[in-house]
């Protein structure tokens, strides 16, 4: 039955991450403020990108802002739960930290709240409230990134604005800053598994955020993964010089 309950509580916590994730930011705002459907126009995506192009460059950086925190908060709020309330920290590691599996880190506890982040990329993507459909999860990466590791964001952001700057393509340049992003992940973890927490704690926060578990960089890469599936139609387009360059719509305010 413990066994049952710790599984549930893994399920919850993924299910709420997703939840939060299928909030549609992009849509909400561009129909209520602007009378206007981003489905209906550009890439017809209802992330920040597109709500910029077809809408206005206020309620796309709105959008974004607001997808980069449907994943900070709640992955906050879990960490927090299960890091600092013993009750249930202790429920979910189980007697003599069984679920230690990994070696240090790398508990169910752990696990929890790196789900809530993950279900929340995939709610974003396949949004309950537009029937399965929604974002390339780019803003929702960021908020990954910024829950887990804010100080590696300085080092990554320069990658983004230096490959727009060069090719001008948002999509191009989001696959690049979030490909370094998971070879950071990987880089981070093995310190970790080798050195202990003293160099990768700096880089996670320290001793006020996650540690470097296993499910740092898997759920990185599979988020990764995702992110690149859907930005497949740009993938091919910039293949063939027909993506669409950077720009957003300035006529609305």
């Amino acid at each position: 039955m413990v066994y049952f309950l710790r599984f549930l509580i893994l399920v919850l916590c993924f299910v709420v991450g997703y939840l939060f994730g299928s909030i549609p930011n992009g849509v909400l705002i561009s129909k209520i403020f602007y009378g206007i459907d981003p489905r209906e126009s550009g890439s017809h995506n209802t992330g920040g990108t597109n709500v910029g192009r077809v809408v206005s460059k206020k309620a796309g950086i709105i959008t974004i802002t607001l997808d980069i925190f449907k994943i900070i908060v709640p992955f906050i709020v879990a960490f927090l739960l299960f890091t600092y309330v013993e009750s249930i920290n202790s429920f979910m590691l189980g007697d003599n930290k069984e679920f230690n599996a990994l070696g240090q880190g790398n508990t169910l506890s752990e696990l929890a709240y790196y789900l809530v982040a993950f279900g929340g990329m995939i709610g974003h993507s396949y949004s309950l409230f537009l029937k399965f459909k929604g974002g390339k999860i780019v803003a929702t990466y960021c908020g990954f990134a910024l829950s887990t590791s804010w100080t590696a964001i300085p080092f990554f952001m320069p990658i983004f604005f230096i490959t727009l700057k060069i090719k001008k393509y948002v999509s191009l340049s989001s696959l690049t800053m979030c490909g370094s992003y998971v070879l950071f992940t990987w880089i981070v973890y093995i310190i970790f598994a080798t050195c202990g927490n003293s160099i990768s704690g700096y880089l996670m926060l320290s001793e006020y955020g996650p540690h470097a578990c296993i499910y740092f960089p898997v759920l990185a890469t599979l988020g990764y993964a995702l992110l690149v599936y859907r930005h497949k139609s740009n993938i091919i387009k910039i293949i063939n010089h027909t993506e669409n360059t950077a720009g957003w719509n300035k006529s609305k305010k």
